[in-house]
C-alpha cells in the first residue's frame, strides 16, 4: 500500500484493513469488521462518530486514512422521473451519475472519468474530451449519494450499470477496486449479477478482468455490425477491430447462463437496414447474447438524426425473426440530459 498519501477508508477491502490494524496497530482483528460497518452501513463522515472504537484508535486511523466528505450533489430531475445527479469533485471538476427508477427496480448509472477519450461520434459526452480518472473513492461516492438519494424516497438501489460518463477500462484499477468494495458483503454488498459493465470494446482490459473472477455482467457498445461503419461513428474500432473483439469475447470466461449484452444505438437511416439486421446475427452466431436496441437521442451539432419508434420496432422483428434475443431500451431523462449518450453540463460553467 502507499504510504506517502491516505489511503480512502472507503476504497479499503476488509482482509487490508485487518493486516493493517493487526501488524502497524497492534490491535485485534475483529476492529476492521465494526469500522467497516460505521464506513458502510452508518456511512459516517467524521471518526469521531464511531463510538464503539477508542479514541486512541480513532486518533491513529485518522493519521494513516482519510474519511472525506460525501460531495454536495446537485439534482435535475426530469418528467419521467430520472434524476441526474452531478457532483463537484475536490479539484472543481464535475461528475454526473443518473437514477433511473421503474416499478420493480432502480438503477444507478455510473461514471467512471470526467468526460472520455473514445469520441464517439453519437456521444454527448465526447464533446467534453478526456479530463481526468475518477478515483474508486469518487467512484464508489457516487453510490453512496445516490443511496442516500433514494432512502429519502423510502427506496434502494438494486441495479448499477456503469454506463456513465467515461470508459471503464480505461480506468481498470480504480473500476477493479471499486468493483470489489460494491461486491464486498460488509461493504456494499451488491451481486454480481446487477452490475454491469459497458464498455467500447476495451479488448485488454477484457483480457484483463477475464483474470478477475468477478463474475459481473458485460454490455458491448456495437451499434455497428462492420468495421467500415464501425468505425466511422465509434474510433475505438480502429484499435480492436470487430475480429479481435469478438475473438476476445469468444473466449471470455461466462458464469453458468450468463450471457452479454450487445448495445446497439438506432442512427436514423444510417445502421438499421436489412443489411445490418443480417451482419449483426452473423457476428453474434454462437456468442451468448442479447441486443439491446437503444433510439439515438439527438443533440445540438451532432450530425445523427433520432429514428422514428417504427424504425426500431422493424429493425428488432428483423432480428427476432433471425432467432436473436432482442429488446428496445425506452429511452429516459431526455429533458434533462440524462439519457443514453446526453451526460454533460447543460450550459458550461464560469471559468471552466
Amino acid at each position: 500500500m502507499n504510504h506517502s498519501a491516505p489511503l480512502s477508508i472507503r476504497t479499503c477491502l476488509l482482509h487490508e484493513l485487518e493486516a493493517i490494524l493487526v501488524s502497524e496497530m497492534g490491535e485485534k482483528a475483529f476492529r476492521a469488521g465494526q469500522i467497516m460497518r460505521w464506513v458502510f452501513a452508518e456511512q459516517v463522515e467524521c471518526w469521531d462518530q464511531m463510538t464503539n472504537i477508542s479514541k486512541a484508535l480513532r486518533t491513529r486511523l485518522a493519521t494513516r486514512f482519510a474519511l472525506p466528505s460525501l460531495p454536495s450533489p446537485t439534482q435535475h430531475i426530469a418528467s419521467d422521473g430520472t434524476n441526474k445527479i452531478a457532483f463537484a469533485l475536490a479539484d472543481g471538476a464535475i461528475v454526473e451519475s443518473v437514477l433511473i427508477p421503474t416499478p420493480e427496480r432502480l438503477t444507478l448509472c455510473v461514471s467512471s472519468q470526467v468526460g472520455c477519450r473514445y469520441n464517439c461520434a453519437f456521444c454527448r459526452t465526447a464533446t467534453l474530451g478526456f479530463k481526468r480518472h475518477l478515483s474508486a473513492d469518487e467512484i464508489l461516492a457516487q453510490v453512496l449519494v445516490a443511496g442516500r438519494i433514494a432512502a429519502a424516497t423510502h427506496r434502494r438501489i438494486t441495479n448499477l450499470v456503469f454506463m456513465g460518463m467515461g470508459e471503464p477500462f480505461d480506468n481498470y484499477d480504480n473500476l477493479v477496486r471499486a468493483l470489489r468494495i460494491l461486491l464486498a458483503p460488509e461493504a456494499f454488498d451488491f451481486s454480481k449479477r446487477k452490475i454491469t459493465l459497458s464498455t467500447v470494446g476495451h479488448v485488454p482490459g477484457l483480457l484483463a478482468l477475464a483474470r478477475e473472477s468477478l463474475g459481473v455482467n458485460l454490455a458491448i457498445s456495437l451499434h455497428a455490425a462492420s468495421d467500415e461503419l464501425r468505425s466511422q461513428i465509434m474510433p475505438a474500432n480502429r484499435l480492436w477491430p470487430l475480429d479481435e473483439l469478438f475473438n476476445t469475447l469468444r473466449r471470455f470466461p461466462l458464469q453458468p447462463r450468463q450471457r452479454f449484452t450487445f448495445e446497439y444505438l438506432i442512427l436514423k437511416d444510417v445502421n438499421h437496414g436489412p443489411h445490418d439486421a443480417n451482419l449483426l446475427v452473423k457476428r453474434l452466431h454462437a456468442i451468448p447474447s442479447k441486443v439491446n436496441l437503444i433510439g439515438f437521442n439527438a443533440f445540438e451539432g451532432c450530425r445523427f438524426e433520432s429514428p422514428s419508434h417504427d424504425d426500431i420496432l422493424e429493425f428488432q422483428e428483423r432480428l427476432l425473426a433471425k432467432g436473436l434475443a432482442t429488446s428496445v431500451r425506452m429511452s429516459r431523462g431526455g429533458d434533462e440530459l440524462a439519457a443514453c449518450g446526453l451526460l454533460g453540463q447543460k450550459e458550461p460553467r464560469p471559468n471552466a
